[in-house]
């Protein structure tokens, strides 16, 4: 371990003593007619005891969430098992209520071993790391921007297979709302800012073509941001723990909540902090 890093581990120590002893524990509340909610939460990279508070927290969210989605970067360094059982110990408040999906992040490798040990660990029960799942009303679509030989894009089989995802909830009556979930975001905006992925702009115009997609998650980035381009929204939730980017807005910790009511079309968005503050609140 780098001197760095054994910083990095002090730090987040004394930071979950001090969350810890300072947070409000009660229950995240919610609104009567609020129906069910999911949760979307990114870049821990060794920021466990930031992550630990934000797990806690999305404990005591009543009604449990159904669901959670993480946008990658769980660790620092690919296929290290130390860091797997620190993660895998932080999220135990998630994963013994909901579960959990996982986009890859560029931390956590492309090649033969780090393959092999994500799925080991988050039970991948294929090949690749692109998937879709239904929920109530909604399609979700986990894409992998870290494709070896193809990373910062969406190529390929890859590409093919979504946009037939797209075509068939389209033509499926009982989706309602479309919600996708990638590491590495189209138009980043925060450090990454100008590091669009390489095909950017035709995915862009795929998913215009799609009126059900309500927004697109990612993380990378470590922040919070919502970015409209066309009327398409794109929300980084890069607030997992990891050093914050600063000087674009949104440099605060945090997950991101998506909520859903009696109205099925009104779909409620909030970041909440490791203080159980709800920062930002707003209706897609």
């Amino acid at each position: 371990m780098t001197d760095k890093d054994k910083i990095r581990w002090f730090f987040n120590i004394i930071l979950l003593i001090i969350v810890t002893g300072c947070s409000n524990h009660e229950e995240i509340q919610v609104e009567k007619t609020e129906k069910w909610s999911f949760v979307v939460f990114s870049d821990l990279q060794t920021g466990y005891g930031i992550y630990a508070q934000l797990t806690e927290n999305i404990s005591k969210i009543s009604p449990v969430p159904n669901a959670a989605f993480c946008c990658g970067d769980l660790m620092l360094r690919g296929a290290n098992e130390a860091e797997w059982v620190a993660f895998k110990n932080c999220t135990e408040p998630i994963t013994d209520t909901m579960p959990l999906y996982v986009a890859r992040g560029n931390h956590e490798g492309n090649n033969e071993l780090s393959d092999e040990i994500l799925k080991k660990h988050l039970y991948f029960p294929m090949e690749r790391f692109y998937y879709s799942l239904r929920k109530n009303h909604c399609f979700f679509i986990i894409l992998d921007t870290q494709e070896k030989d193809e990373d910062r894009a969406i190529l390929g089989k890859q590409r093919n297979w979504l946009f037939s995802q797209l075509d068939s909830a389209d033509a499926d009556t009982s989706v309602l709302h479309i919600f996708l979930f990638m590491h590495q975001p189209l138009y980043p905006q925060g450090n990454h800012k100008g590091n669009n992925l390489y095909n950017a702009e035709e995915l862009h115009s795929c998913l215009l073509n799609h009126d059900k997609i309500r927004a697109v998650f990612s993380g990378h980035d470590h922040l919070f941001n919502k970015f409209v381009k066309d009327q398409m929204v794109y929300i980084t939730t890069g607030g997992g723990g990891g050093d914050l980017n600063h000087g674009y807005g949104g440099d605060y910790h945090h997950f991101t909540k998506v909520s859903f009511y009696s109205d099925h079309f009104r779909i409620n968005i909030k970041t909440i902090g490791i203080f159980n503050e709800v920062i930002e609140d707003f209706d897609l």
